[in-house]
């Protein structure tokens, strides 16, 4: 195999996943907002998470998984020391963008075997599926995240009409 077709094929893969996974985490921040609005459907909680959550034990990893948030300034690691209602909603919407974009970057790169010579396509498919697989913890994570930055808007939100 010649060196200089491994290289491109590298460099060609190297530039698919980069924008597939930053142009993709980029993109879903340009979908409507109503989109993202609705707290039922796609984003509402299942009641089988609860158990699935405590059985994968997601609150023991999730924190060691690295977090990009700060590419849209938006840090999602820990919790702002400022806590009020308008920020609890900002940090609910990032989970959705979140989400979407990793559910997205699962999805679109199956398209790395359309880039790759099709004698590659077992490999270019076993890239993808291993992909699928990276995106899943990520997607947890957010909806793991999500029902409790809910319930503590509520509480931010009851807190200030209790001021008022």
């Amino acid at each position: 195999m010649d060196s200089g077709f491994i290289i491109k094929m590298i460099a060609i893969n190297t530039v698919f996943w980069l924008v597939c996974c930053l142009g993709t985490a980029h993109a879903v921040r340009f979908l409507p907002k109503a989109w993202y609005a609705r707290s039922d459907g796609f984003f509402a909680q299942r009641p089988f998470e609860k158990k699935l959550y405590k059985k994968i034990r997601i609150e023991r990893w999730k924190d060691k998984l690295p977090e990009g948030g700060g590419l849209w300034n938006f840090q999602k690691k820990n919790l702002h020391e400022k806590l009020t209602p308008e920020y609890a909603d900002r940090f609910i919407l990032e989970t959705k963008y979140g989400e979407v974009g990793h559910w997205c970057m699962a999805v679109l790169g199956f398209a790395c075997v359309l880039v790759n010579p099709s004698e590659y396509a077992g490999m270019a498919l076993a890239c993808a599926l291993v992909n699928v697989i990276v995106q899943i913890p990520f997607c947890l994570i957010q909806r793991y995240n999500r029902p409790r930055l809910i319930r503590l808007r509520s509480r931010l939100a009851y807190k200030n009409e209790q001021k008022a």
